[in-house]
């Protein structure tokens, strides 16, 4: 597993802080824009998409594992198309400040199953910091 920003950067908001009306799903990596992003492991392309809270953003999925990883606030769309297979450390987009952003970020998400389909997040913290070496 590779660590999914390509560049130097710190650890930011965590999964299950307050926000409004909701908790936070994710963890956020603090990054320069323009830093690469990469896939954590050989996965499918799920979502290429864009959402007002999310901005640019791609979800790939790791079947073997049962795991769905997402990547949002990218500068701009991924450079990668739906059922397009990625290997580990394959750049998959760059760190930028889209959707509702306030500094340049990578918010990664880890769902245990399915994407918003019977899935559920889960802390993505332990693993992030396995594939980094921390």
């Amino acid at each position: 597993m590779i660590f999914p920003v390509g560049g130097a950067h710190t650890i930011g908001q965590g999964f299950g802080a307050a926000r409004s009306g909701h908790t936070h799903e994710g963890q956020d990596i603090m990054a320069a824009c323009g830093t690469p992003l990469v896939a954590v492991s050989r996965a499918k392309v799920k979502w290429v998409s864009v959402q007002r809270l999310a901005g640019n953003y791609v979800v790939i999925r790791n079947k073997k594992l049962h795991q769905d990883y997402m990547y949002a606030h990218l500068a701009t769309r991924a450079p990668v198309t739906k059922g397009q297979v990625v290997m580990p450390g394959q750049q998959i987009g760059i760190v930028g400040q889209t959707g509702d952003a306030t500094a340049c970020h990578l918010h990664f998400e880890l769902w245990l199953g399915k994407w918003y389909r019977g899935g559920h997040p889960t802390n993505p913290l332990p693993y992030l910091q396995s594939y980094a070496g921390y």
